[in-house]
């Protein structure tokens, strides 16, 4: 029993900085890390399925774990791209993106931080500071990113 209770406080600290690692990670090693999670963990169901009988089972953790570690390489090589049907193809979730939509000055001002009167020196500054905050790259989103051209773009024209 004691065992038990000693492997239950050691897990609780492994937990534990497993967490405080993941909350001061950044975005990309965190989803690349919780992505391979999910595929061990799959891949353990699949074979604790297979050890109990359930072979049949067994498949569809097996299977899903196989899929997202080979999926995207099977994407590039038939398709040419890596990013296959990820994240609804970069539209905004409406049908559209967001570069699409028209923006009025105002509403391009507010984006960028701004307030009348701008020069184009105060809209790039502005521009790039926040697009070195919201570039996808960086953990961003394609969406925010778009809002940002399309901002700079209305000020600038």
């Amino acid at each position: 029993m004691v065992v038990y209770l000693l492997a239950g406080i050691f897990l609780a600290g492994l937990l534990l900085l497993l967490l405080k690692w993941w909350a001061d990670a950044d975005v990309k090693s965190a989803k690349t890390s919780l992505m391979w999670m999910i595929i061990g963990v799959c891949l353990v169901l699949a074979l604790v399925l297979l050890a109990t009988g359930k072979a049949l089972l067994a498949i569809v953790p097996a299977g899903y774990a196989v899929l997202r570690m080979v999926g995207p390489m099977i994407a590039k090589q038939l398709l040419g791209r890596a990013d296959f049907g990820r994240f609804g193809g970069g539209t905004s979730g409406r049908g559209k993106t967001a570069a699409s939509e028209t923006m009025s000055k105002q509403e391009a001002l507010e984006v960028l931080g701004l307030q009348e009167p701008v020069s184009d020196q105060d809209v790039n500054e502005a521009y790039r500071r926040l697009m070195a905050q919201m570039h996808p790259d960086k953990g961003g989103s394609d969406w925010m990113a778009a809002k940002l051209n399309a901002a700079r773009r209305t000020l600038l024209d």
